[in-house]
């Protein structure tokens, strides 16, 4: 038995030191005045040349793209190298996209932030006492359940929604709900379960309908198996300087908490989007950026030096992602990895760092 959030899980990565890299200032700078395009080539170039990472990253201004890169393999085996076109798993910036929709069916008058629970799944612990703003907070003290001990195999199958409610009820909570903010995947799972029960259909439809289409992210979907002949990448971990292939999550076990399939460019239009007022209006979005203990409704804060990003990032198998969006430039930058060796915080400072003309040691 070995425990899931090791081997699977880990969605929630901490930006903390984002604004600690070796060349603190207090100066004002500006993104993308004039930076140094061939030092972020050599930078991304070296990351696949040293087995440091693989991935693709793309940098918006005023909603246009102003740099992209794609790097390393989408297909190590089959020698398909990654490209603006590759789309990754982004795992828990899925949680963005929840949100979003909740929010959307609250301004339809579908439901309320103080909504309880046991309007849907009064079989769940709490459920009389758990809002709908507690899920979006991660403030319910819903057990996590991917913190839950399985076998490595039981990652691969699939699972009912039945079967996960099954699970939520037997894990049962740690808290009281509203007593502190404890990220919990359980949350945004149910999130998306009651996105199914008011929509009457699938997450997927769901998503499709109310963003994808909506937004034109053609290469934005609810993930299924792998396919690297639609332009999926697959997840590698390096182990012993070679690219392993990583374990394939089923995403029906991550439905509406980490199960969304896209790239950096679409990923950076969605936010874009979405802080112009064009998701959710911008009542519902001041809502999800007001923060509590650092989360808000499917986002955080990021620092970058005296710069504040609101955004996401994710883990799931091989795959890490990011994406930040800093309103007062109005900068969006997105990045997914498909295989990660030095810590994606790292490289999310490099990337930054160069794009605001500040000093960078290239690894």
């Amino acid at each position: 038995m070995k425990n899931i959030k090791h081997l699977i899980f880990s969605f929630f990565i901490i930006f903390s030191l984002i604004s600690c890299s070796d060349n603190d200032t207090n100066e004002s700078f500006e993104f993308g005045e004039s930076f140094d395009r061939n030092k972020m080539d050599t930078f991304l170039s070296i990351l696949e040349e040293d087995n440091l990472g693989m991935g693709s990253v793309a940098i918006f201004k005023d909603g246009q793209l102003d740099y992209q890169k794609s790097y390393g393999q989408a297909d190590i085996a089959n020698g398909i190298s990654a490209t603006a076109q590759t789309k990754y798993r982004i795992a828990s910036i899925t949680k963005t996209f929840t949100a979003s929709m909740i929010m959307q069916l609250i301004e339809e008058n579908s439901l309320t932030l103080s909504t309880t629970l046991d309007n849907y799944f009064p079989e769940l612990p709490n459920s009389s006492l758990i809002t709908i703003e507690h899920l979006l907070r991660h403030r319910s003290g819903l057990f996590n359940y991917t913190d839950t001990a399985y076998g490595t195999d039981i990652v691969t199958q699939p699972a009912t929604q039945q079967q996960l409610i099954d699970l939520f009820v037997q894990n049962e909570t740690v808290f009281q709900p509203n007593e502190q903010t404890l990220y919990s995947n359980t949350n945004y799972v149910v999130l998306g379960f009651i996105i199914e029960s008011i929509d009457q259909k699938s997450f997927s439809d769901a998503l499709r309908d109310r963003i994808t289409i909506p937004l034109g992210l053609t290469n934005t979907y609810n993930g299924g198996t792998i396919e690297t002949i639609n332009n999926e990448a697959l997840s590698y971990n390096l182990q012993s300087s070679n690219w392993v292939l990583a374990i394939e999550t089923n995403t029906t076990l991550v439905n509406g908490t980490g199960s969304i399939v896209s790239n950096p460019e679409d990923l950076n239009t969605f936010y874009y989007e979405l802080f112009a007022g064009n998701v959710v209006s911008q009542t519902s979005l001041q809502s999800m950026q007001n923060m509590v203990e650092n989360y808000g409704f499917g986002m955080f804060t990021i620092p970058f030096f005296q710069k504040i990003a609101f955004g996401h990032t994710g883990q799931l198998d091989g795959f890490q992602s990011a994406t930040l969006h800093f309103p007062n430039d109005n900068v969006t930058v997105s990045h997914t990895f498909n295989g990660v060796s030095m810590p994606s915080n790292d490289v999310l400072i490099g990337i930054l760092s160069i794009y605001s003309g500040l000093e960078y040691t290239l690894p």
